[in-house]
């Protein structure tokens, strides 16, 4: 069944560009096809363009201001007003640059999937959960670079030492390829759950680890995912899991961490990583201070700073609490701008 991407509220029409529209066809002309496919579903054609405004919606993923670039231009072509055009990002955009109003709702997956009420539920006693494992590293989808990340990992620690998922559901890169650089599907849980119930973990296996590396979506090297700094559910997990944290992202993005008011322990770990902007030379780094802060032990510095875990393991929650009602107040501001 087609997704219903086109919406229209008094005058505005929302175009949910997230739904079920490869990131390739989004980067070139197979867009045009999506849009006049998506006006016919709702009695309009292509002449009609120019008599709404646009708000272009990323939904739950990471697109930057390049990804809606050809679309942008796809409704301009079409007559659109170049004032009646805007857009709501979950990525991290300067809006004041762009030629556009636009909003950026960089915690926006922090309510993904209803993963937080899911832990909630679980009532977990953290500060008296076993620590049976050094680290924790999640990648449920496989890809290039986390297959690569994955045998790395392999060579510097004894899997008994780690939580390590890869492949476990989503897309793939070519399989076969990837196979020659790791095996997979690595699943460490008891079973291969669907999205997004497989967001809501019921076990604590993820948990009993005093360290994380989180590998977030967006990636430099990987074909058609995000090269935006993207916040996902998987972050905000890890904080909220009182674990201390190292990134596997694209650069900046411990930088935003801090900056939403996040302790990631400086003074333990050493984020230069996140400044360092060839992908392959960042991952070796990455693994290299995984392996420093293994060496200080995990489980004693966790005892040893618990009160700032629980701080971080707050801050999730109180996020999480008036996010959605933020994220209203800005879409008004962008609705009023545009109107």
């Amino acid at each position: 069944m087609t997704p219903v991407r086109l919406r229209i509220t008094d005058n505005i029409i929302w175009y949910d560009i997230w739904k079920e529209i490869d990131t390739k066809d989004i980067r070139s002309d197979a867009l045009e096809s999506y849009l006049i496919h998506d006006l016919q579903q709702v009695g309009l054609d292509s002449t009609q363009v120019k008599s709404y405004s646009w708000i272009i919606n990323s939904g739950w993923e990471g697109y930057d201001r390049n990804d809606i670039e050809h679309f942008r231009k796809l409704l301009l072509g079409y007559g659109l007003s170049e004032k009646n055009f805007g857009a709501i990002f979950i990525g991290y955009e300067n809006t004041a640059t762009l030629p556009y109003p636009a909003q950026c709702f960089t915690d926006r997956m922090i309510y993904e999937g209803s993963w937080y009420q899911g832990l909630e539920k679980q009532d977990i006693n953290w500060a008296d959960l076993p620590m049976t494992s050094w680290f924790t590293v999640l990648m449920r989808r496989a890809s290039v670079s986390r297959c690569h990340l994955a045998s790395r990992l392999l060579q510097h620690f004894d899997p008994h030492n780690m939580i390590m998922t890869l492949g476990t559901t989503g897309w793939t890169d070519d399989p076969l390829y990837l196979k020659e650089i790791i095996e997979y599907p690595i699943v460490v849980d008891e079973k291969d759950t669907p999205y997004p119930t497989n967001l809501i973990h019921n076990h604590q296996l993820f948990y009993q680890a005093p360290v994380q590396l989180v590998v977030e979506s967006s990636s430099e090297t990987d074909e058609n995912v995000w090269r935006s700094i993207f916040v996902t559910e998987k972050t905000y997990k890890a904080l909220a899991w009182h674990q201390f944290p190292l990134w596997y992202a694209v650069p900046g993005m411990v930088t935003k961490i801090r900056e939403q008011g996040f302790d990631v322990f400086d003074d333990l770990i050493n984020h230069s990583y996140d400044n360092e902007h060839n992908a392959w030379v960042r991952m070796i780094a990455v693994v290299k201070e995984m392996q420093n802060v293994i060496s200080k032990g995990g489980r004693s510095l966790r005892k040893e700073h618990w009160r700032r875990l629980e701080s971080n393991a707050a801050l999730v929650k109180k996020i999480h609490t008036n996010a959605h009602k933020e994220h209203k107040k800005q879409t008004n501001r962008l609705i009023n701008e545009l109107q």
